[in-house]
């Protein structure tokens, strides 16, 4: 019986089960980008790469783009940083938690809000301990939003960020108020148990804020550093260790099984959420301090994972933010501010280990009964070639292939592709093997430190054994 030819879905998203061997396909370090005039409907993509920008270190507390400035708390100390990474101190914010920070325009009042246990302003030359006690902070039409304990939260008028005018309470349930957000001209009280909006009113006296009570959803916060958005939604960890996206007041799951057990057991108080927007495309990232990042693609409705080193440890970005035309995020190993970029393949000179895990092929895969025994003779892959640098590693790049026949227990020996020196386009990344299975799995990984892009794949397969 004569070999066919049978497509591979190289290109995809982490999906990976309790049971392994049933499904353990994973996507690391590459992130799928639509292509729906290409040769697929999408991509595999490099994700960014790290280079130097600021180099001063201590325990990261976060960043902030005030007036279009950047600021970083450091240790104790607030600086701000210029377009070429220089550090200036400006003062002392007490504690080590981290901060959540707001910006508030009050008549000719525009400060910087640092909320870290005790309350901070910053105007551009001066830092003032409010005396205010709170550790988050929201702003929304000229009022700055804190929680107040309980379920009660605290609201500032026209003196600024610094003069509580007035106190609510986010009481449907009696949860906590872990944080207060606004977006999109709601203000969402997170609870412990339940997710409040509140609309602003414009009353003259009172609480300027009213619940929404048709809107109230009924689902905690997990972890309060964990809420971010983009312009379309808004994301969060809840309570069940599971990843919602709020767009209004509809409610939903975004996590698959896998992510949920996955981050069950992690600590969620350090957990850190933010978004990306890069080529057009909104990331929200969700970074914990052990074990592998999770990524949501907003458009692709995907997940995928972000991983620094070889071990499958901790993203090295712990926080993050757009200025000076520039992707800013923080080593959380030194607290050291870096560039992500497009055209940089490592993290600081260390190695970016790109992996792909396909999902189980068997004679189901073509339409045929589970169980028949089939033959592979070649695996090939459709990737950018060409794309060696001078020399070094990386001069003649290689992609790694191992298959496994036990559902990804055990792998085979590692097989070596060339996919390309500099400018050797046409170039044929295939592997020939005569491999006999009745399921197979391939685990496909890049190690040098250039452009490399997934496109598709095909494995040639006949009936029967040897």
């Amino acid at each position: 019986m004569a070999f066919q030819t049978v497509p591979l879905p190289l290109v995809g998203a982490t999906s990976e089960n309790r049971s392994h061997q049933a499904l353990n396909e994973l996507t690391k370090n590459w992130y799928p980008e639509p292509t729906p005039n290409g040769l697929t409907e999408a991509i595999l993509l490099p994700w960014l790469g790290a280079k130097t920008f600021g180099s001063t270190t201590g325990l990261d507390r976060g960043l902030h783009k005030h007036n279009g400035i950047l600021y970083h708390v450091l240790d104790q100390t607030l600086y701000s940083v210029d377009s070429d990474g220089v550090y200036t101190s400006i003062g002392t914010i007490n504690g080590t938690q981290r901060c959540i920070f707001s910006n508030s325009v009050v008549g000719s009042l525009d400060e910087m809000v640092i909320a870290a246990g005790d309350v901070y302003t910053y105007n551009g030359s001066t830092l003032t301990d409010t005396t205010l006690n709170a550790d988050s902070a929201t702003y929304l039409n000229s009022k700055t939003i804190y929680p107040n304990g309980g379920f009660n939260f605290a609201v500032t008028g026209a003196g600024g960020p610094s003069s509580v005018t007035s106190t609510g309470s986010a009481e449907s349930s009696t949860d906590d108020l872990v944080r207060p957000y606004a977006f999109n001209q709601w203000v969402y009280m997170f609870g412990d148990e339940t997710v409040e909006p509140f609309y602003d009113t414009g009353a003259a006296s009172g609480v300027p804020l009213s619940r929404i009570d048709a809107s109230i959803m009924q689902k905690g916060l997990g972890g309060k550093y964990t809420v971010a958005h983009t312009d379309q939604a808004l994301y969060f960890l809840g309570d069940d260790s599971s990843v919602y996206q709020i767009v209004q007041s509809q409610l939903t799951p975004i996590s698959t099984p896998s992510i949920v057990n996955s981050i069950k057991g992690k600590d969620k108080d350090k957990a850190v959420g933010f978004t990306i927007n890069y080529n057009e495309l909104n990331f929200y990232v969700l970074w914990f301090d052990s074990g592998q990042t999770f990524v949501y693609m907003e458009e692709m409705k995907e997940w995928f994972n972000l991983s620094s080193g070889v071990d499958d440890g901790p993203y090295l970005a712990s926080s993050y933010i757009n200025i000076y035309d520039k992707h800013i995020a923080v080593d959380y190993r030194t607290g050291k501010t870096v560039e992500l970029s497009d055209t940089t393949y490592d993290e600081l000179g260390e190695t970016i280990q790109r992996r792909r895990v396909l999902p189980p092929f068997s004679s189901l895969s073509v339409g045929a009964p589970y169980g028949q025994r089939l033959t592979m003779s070649k695996i090939k892959f459709a990737l950018q070639t060409g794309q060696g640098i001078v020399t070094g590693q990386g001069s003649d790049p290689r992609i790694m292939v191992e298959y496994s026949l036990d559902g990804g227990e055990t792998w085979s020996d590692e097989h070596w592709i060339k996919f390309g020196m500099m400018g050797k386009y046409l170039l044929n990344a295939e592997y020939w093997a005569m491999v006999s299975f009745y399921e197979i799995s391939f685990r496909v990984t890049i190690s040098d430190p250039v452009f490399c892009s997934l496109h598709t794949a095909a494995i040639d397969i006949k009936a029967g054994g040897y």
